[in-house]
């Protein structure tokens, strides 16, 4: 019981994880449409390319641990000797 509700609340968390950076890339959008000068604009849209390059390089991270463990497991069914 105790390991359903740890599940319950890591899968809460991711999710609420994951969905607040796709609010900060939104929220930078909005405020990259709504600046007036030209300067301003440049620093947002430094902010999102960075906000872009971290989301990017977290799935890339993923992305390169699941091929790993791809490779990793057995094609093969095991047979003993006799």
């Amino acid at each position: 019981m105790k390991n359903l509700l740890f599940l319950q609340i890591f899968f809460f968390f991711i999710g609420i994880n994951l969905f607040a950076n796709d609010l900060k890339v939104d929220n930078l959008l909005e405020k990259i449409q709504q600046s007036k000068t030209q300067k301003e604009k440049e620093n947002l849209l430094n902010q999102l390319k960075y906000q872009l390059f971290q989301i990017n390089k977290k799935a890339r991270e993923e992305s390169n641990a699941i091929l790993d463990a791809k490779t990793k497991v057995p094609t093969k069914t095991f047979q003993e000797e006799k």
